[in-house]
């Protein structure tokens, strides 16, 4: 029983928001976990060679708000992260002030089936929009 009540707190035109950013040393700390080293997201010089105004966050990073949203920022624990689709409109950049932003738009009773639409901003403007997908477990 006390499953299905947390299975109602999940209704169409749920949102959940919040601030975040991410600091030089968070994307070393991500360069070292992932392997990924390439001068676009670590070197000022070599960002700003290819038009950009500094390194620019890994869109991996910018993705694990996704995991945030089902594994932190939803009514229960039970729900499990089943796929993205995530598009990467314009850069981000070290100690910006972005906004994730997520909107359930379907709930499936028969399958427990969630799809959240999703998206970062920065400055009111979209950088990056996502369409997510869970299963809930009861």
């Amino acid at each position: 029983m006390a499953n299905l009540q947390t299975w109602n707190k999940y209704f169409e035109g749920m949102k959940r928001e919040w601030i975040f950013s991410f600091s030089m040393k968070e994307m070393l700390t991500f360069a070292k976990l992932s392997g990924d080293y390439n001068p676009i997201h670590l070197e000022s010089d070599f960002a700003k060679s290819k038009g950009f105004d500094s390194p620019i966050i890994y869109g991996l990073l910018l993705s694990s708000q996704i995991s945030r949203l089902i594994g932190q920022e939803l009514p229960d624990k039970n729900a499990v992260l089943t796929g993205f689709q995530i598009d990467f409109i314009k850069p981000s950049y070290p100690r910006d002030n972005l906004i994730f932003e997520a909107n359930l738009i379907t709930k499936s009773d028969s399958t427990n089936a969630l799809e959240f639409k999703c998206n970062i901003l920065r400055d009111q403007k979209t950088i990056c929009r996502a369409t997510v997908r869970a299963v809930w477990l009861p």
